[in-house]
This record gives structure tokens, C-alpha cells and sequence, in this order.
């Protein structure tokens, strides 16, 4: 219970007080003299200091409280930025957890990628570890300061059947002192399944890349192959419709939720007044970025859909490989036996024989009439399921009370494409009739 004459807000002041000045004793080991003295009273002052200690403000009681928690909030937010250097580590989870860092988040997953398409059981953490730092020592991320670098490391999450190492991989930073006042061990879980959100969501843009890149080095060769036409189509249909979702949300993702957030963030920090409106600012900064990217549990219909696409980018990707495999492959047999005809016309024998030309040209029909076939109904599948699930996604997109989120569903179909009802009543592009 408070006295009469003091007021809540006077009250929250001197429980502010006390707490700084435990936090710094405490937490920092800082036993620094703090200012707080206060102009000492007239005589004729003096007699009326007990009678104006009430709720009027600008009492000498007031002075003294406000004196003493401006001082020692002054203090103590000197010590958290200078001697434990806060601003940096909340500076090295934005460029390392909430992937700001765009070379370094490049590199390693360019260096992880032979060992992420593992299995996870086949993973080892020191293997992880080891890219982790030659990541490190190839960006700009070594000009970081060693004590932050030392803080970073490679975490595997808990291990599901069929995970790959792309689903358990994460990026960990540790911890401990003062700071964890404001990063505490909740707040630091918030880090990281952030961190998984947008590390699959860069995933989806790197593998989309690799397809481009196979698409582009490839097609030449596979044009020798015209039948091959309708499905190259397909694929690039599909890529293109993918890359553009992908973009859309990697952009709505880092400029409106993260780059927005973090403006705010550093301005709230920097007119904090004491600790407790640093973790409150900070609280919010994960707030939004939690509520935003989807992550928060009324978000939760919205984070199945986009996991849905993701997956099945995913599967595309699987396809695409196994398409250009199988056309190379047979590419390769058609060159081989053009090269065996040709031999045999060099050494005067003419054409091949009856039961070998039969052989060849049965493959040849095979490829055309099954594999070609195979290939159309698996993109076609895979397109009409994509396609369906972007509807479904930007219909819930649409239905949110949140203007960010449907304006989101206007960038990623702002021509209407996934509304038209062509879209709708015909078959997905390239399917079999």
C-alpha cells in the first residue's frame, strides 16, 4: 500500500530507482558514485520541505525523486551501452538471426548446401562449425567484433523423421551478463524461431536460383531434344510464377516488417529513459516482427499455407532436377549412338544393324510416349496444387484486419492472375488434355 501523499507515478519512480541502483551493484558489479544530491533547502525552505511532499508537483520530494531517477537511469544505460556494448550485440542479432547480414547469409548457405541436402541424422555440428567460420573469414563478417563473433554459433534443432539439414539447421548467439536482462532466454527463442521462418524462406530464394542457373546453362543442349519443348514451358511457367511469390514476400518480409521494425526500434532505444522502456521497446520490435511475418498463433492458418508453397517449391525443385536428368541422360544416349553411326560410316559400313536400329528406336518411342508423359503429369500436378494454395493463401491474406497484410495480397497478385476465373476453369499450364 502506498502512503497518501505519494502517487503511483511517483511510486513507479522510486521502484525504478531502487532497481537501477540494484542493477548496477548487482548485475554490473558498477558501485560508482551517482549525482543525485540535490541543491540543499534554505532555512526558511527547510520548515516547509514535510508540508508540500504531497501530489503537487514540483514539491521538493518531487525534485528529489525525478533528480535521482534521471541520474541513475543516465547511469545505468551509460554502463549497459559502453561497458557491455548492448547497441552492438542487438546490432549482431539483426545482421546474424534476422539475416541482415546479405553476404555472409549468401556464402554460407552457397558453403552449406552439399551437407544441408543430407539427411539430419547424417549432420555432424563440428562440420557445421567449421563452414560456419570459413563463412565468417570469407565476408564482411570478420571486420566483426571478436567478442560478438565468439557469441555465434551453429545450433541443431530437435530431429523429425524425413528431416532434411536444410529443416534443422539454425544460427545460435549466445548471452550471458547484464544483457541478458533484455535478451533473455524467451526473448532469445523468439530469435530463433525467427530465424528458422526466414532462413527457409531465403532457402526458397536460393533454390529458385539454382533453377534459373540450371534452366539457363542447360536449355541450349536440351533444344536438340524438340519433343522436350512443351516441358521446358512448363518449367519456366512455373519458375516464373514461383520467383515472383518469392521475391514479393522476401521484399514484404525485409523492408516493410524487418527494416520498419528496426527503425523504430533504434529510435525507441535512443530516447529510452531507462531500462525498463529499452526492454519494452524491444518487446515490441519482436511483437510486430512476430505478428507480421506471420508467426504469432492468429497467424497460424496463414503460416501452414506459405509452408504448403514453400514445400512445394521444394518438390519443383526435385522435379526440375529429375527432368533435366533424364534429358541429358537421354541426350547423352542419342549423341553416342550418332557417334557409333558415324564410326561405322568412317571404317565403310553403312548405317547399323536391323536389331540395334529397332533397340534404339524403341528407347527413343519410350522416352517420348512415357517419360515425356511422366514428366508433363508430374509438373501439371505440382502447378495445379501450387496454384490452388497461392489462391487459398492470398484469400486469407485478404481477409486479415491488418492493412500490411492486404496490401501484401495485392503485391503478390496485383494483375488478379490467381482470381481470374480462366485460371480457375482451365487445366494447368501444359497438362495433358
Amino acid at each position: 500500500m502506498l502512503p497518501s501523499f505519494v502517487s503511483l507515478e511517483l511510486a513507479q519512480k522510486i521502484l525504478l530507482i531502487g532497481k537501477s541502483i540494484n542493477f548496477l551493484r548487482h548485475a554490473c558489479h558498477d558501485r560508482t558514485a551517482i549525482g543525485i544530491r540535490a541543491k540543499a533547502p534554505t532555512d526558511e525552505e527547510t520548515a516547509t520541505v514535510e508540508l508540500t511532499c504531497g501530489d503537487i508537483p514540483g514539491s521538493p520530494l518531487h525534485q528529489s525523486v525525478d533528480l535521482a531517477y534521471r541520474e541513475t537511469s543516465k547511469r545505468l544505460l551509460e554502463v549497459l551501452h559502453t561497458k557491455y556494448s548492448f547497441v552492438d550485440h542487438l546490432k549482431a542479432l539483426r545482421r546474424y538471426l534476422l539475416l541482415g547480414q546479405g553476404d555472409f547469409i549468401r556464402h554460407l548457405m552457397d558453403l552449406l548446401e552439399p551437407e544441408l541436402v543430407q539427411e539430419a541424422s547424417l549432420l555432424y555440428l563440428h562440420n557445421l562449425t567449421g563452414t560456419l567460420e570459413s563463412a565468417i573469414r570469407s565476408t564482411n563478417a570478420q571486420f566483426e567484433q571478436q567478442d560478438i563473433l565468439n557469441r555465434l554459433d551453429v545450433r541443431l534443432l530437435e530431429l523429425s523423421p524425413g528431416d532434411t539439414g536444410w529443416d534443422v539447421f539454425s544460427l545460435d548467439y549466445h548471452v550471458d551478463g547484464p544483457i541478458s536482462t533484455v535478451f533473455t532466454r524467451e526473448t532469445m527463442l523468439r530469435y530463433l524461431r525467427t530465424f528458422n521462418f526466414l532462413w527457409r524462406a531465403k532457402r526458397m530464394e536460393h533454390g529458385l536460383a539454382s533453377v534459373w542457373k540450371t534452366q539457363t546453362s542447360h536449355n541450349r543442349q536440351i533444344s536438340k531434344l524438340p519433343e522436350m519443348t512443351p516441358v521446358l514451358q512448363q518449367c519456366h511457367l512455373l519458375t516464373a510464377a514461383m520467383m515472383h511469390f518469392v521475391h514479393q514476400m522476401q521484399y514484404y518480409i525485409t523492408f516493410e516488417v524487418l527494416e520498419c521494425g528496426w527503425a523504430d526500434l533504434e529510435k525507441a532505444v535512443g530516447h529510452a529513459g531507462d531500462l525498463d522502456q529499452v526492454i519494452s521497446a524491444h518487446e515490441t520490435f519482436l511483437n510486430n516482427i512476430t505478428s507480421r511475418a506471420l508467426l504469432d498463433p492468429s497467424s497460424q492458418t496463414l503460416l501452414r499455407q506459405l509452408r504448403t508453397i514453400f514445400d512445394l517449391i521444394v518438390q519443383f525443385q526435385r522435379a526440375q532436377d529429375d527432368v533435366y536428368t533424364t534429358a541429358l541422360a537421354e541426350l547423352k544416349r542419342r549423341d553416342e549412338w550418332n557417334e557409333a553411326v558415324d564410326q561405322r560410316a568412317e571404317t565403310g559400313q553403312w548405317g547399323m544393324a536391323e536389331s540395334q536400329v529397332s533397340a534404339n528406336d524403341s528407347r527413343t518411342r519410350r522416352f517420348m510416349e512415357v517419360e515425356i508423359r511422366k514428366m508433363q503429369a508430374r509438373l501439371a500436378v505440382l502447378s495445379k496444387s501450387y496454384q490452388d494454395t497461392v489462391q487459398q493463401f492470398l484469400a486469407s491474406l485478404n481477409a486479415q484486419e491488418d492493412v500490411n497484410l492486404r496490401f501484401l495480397c495485392f503485391r503478390l497478385d496485383f494483375n488478379e492472375h490467381y482470381r481470374s476465373p480462366r485460371l480457375q476453369n482451365r487445366n494447368p499450364v501444359g497438362s495433358i488434355a
